[in-house]
């Protein structure tokens, strides 16, 4: 089974490029005259980035058993922008924060160009 969680933009590019960076994404992934883009988050997930519909800032998604140390070591060897911030109501746009030990585990935020979130646990 295939899960696909779809998020709106309001810029295909910048989320594109966004993107790239947190899921290593290749060039040809971009489809622009779809005005949709496919993110794989492995063999069962995929993430869907379109502009077909207004952007909303409620939608967040949660992975969980998700490799929150190789997830915080791709961020930085791509040059995500980083926060300290641990609200994630308060981090800026285009970043993300953590890792965070939780009761149980580790817990890694991202924050997309739109202000939608991901939260990545590893319990």
């Amino acid at each position: 089974m295939k899960v696909s969680f779809w998020l709106y933009c309001s810029d295909l590019k910048v989320s594109f490029d966004f993107y790239q960076k947190v899921f290593n994404l290749k060039n040809d992934t971009f489809i622009n005259n779809t005005k949709t883009f496919f993110a794989p988050l492995g063999n069962h997930a995929e993430l869907k980035i379109s502009t077909l519909q207004k952007p909303s800032n409620e939608q967040n998604i949660e992975i969980n058993e998700a490799p929150v140390e190789d997830l915080y070591d791709i961020f930085i060897k791509n040059n995500l922008l980083q926060s300290e911030e641990s609200d994630i109501a308060k981090m800026p746009a285009g970043t993300f924060s953590g890792p965070w030990d939780f009761p149980g585990g580790k817990a890694l935020f991202l924050k997309d160009p739109d202000n939608h979130f991901i939260v990545f646990m590893e319990w």
